[in-house]
């Protein structure tokens, strides 16, 4: 629901509308989360491609990415479908995996918590369908726990 980052509470949401069902994926050799500092609290949601993924806490939006059909193990598959949401406290939230030209927001769009971004799809190194949700200090510096409520 919250957490303390300096003097500031963050409220974010499950990134996904409240009926859809998932299971919390826990990557296992070279890519689990841990290994990079820039994805240590990185969350992997397992949910059908097609999913909505809705924003976890609104701001504005810093990138955009769904022109990528790649997708599997091979490391060099880092063309990622994806959203970055850049939020005024310093932190940023990323939506990674979404699909082929399913993202439904644009660079610098203002975007209300819970709002549709896009859905999920195969992109990036991945080799079940998920969400990557990760959240961080601006500039992807280092990842940072999150709680939901």
């Amino acid at each position: 629901m919250w957490e303390l980052f300096g003097n500031l509470m963050m409220t974010y949401i499950i990134p996904l509308p409240e009926d859809v069902q998932f299971v919390i994926l826990n990557p296992e050799g070279r890519f689990t989360h841990e290994n990079f500092i820039e994805s240590k609290y990185a969350i992997d949601f397992g949910v059908p491609i097609g999913t909505p993924v809705i924003a976890s806490r609104g701001g504005k939006v810093g990138m955009v990415k769904d022109d990528s059909q790649e997708w599997g193990l091979d490391a060099t598959f880092e063309d990622t479908n994806l959203v970055v949401i850049d939020h005024p406290d310093g932190t940023s939230a990323e939506y990674l995996h979404l699909g082929y030209k399913q993202v439904s927001v644009r660079k610098n769009q203002n975007v209300e918590q819970g709002e549709i971004l896009g859905l999920t799809g195969n992109s990036g190194v991945m080799d079940i369908p998920h969400l990557h949700f990760n959240v961080f200090l601006t500039k992807k510096t280092k990842s940072i726990p999150v709680e939901f409520g």
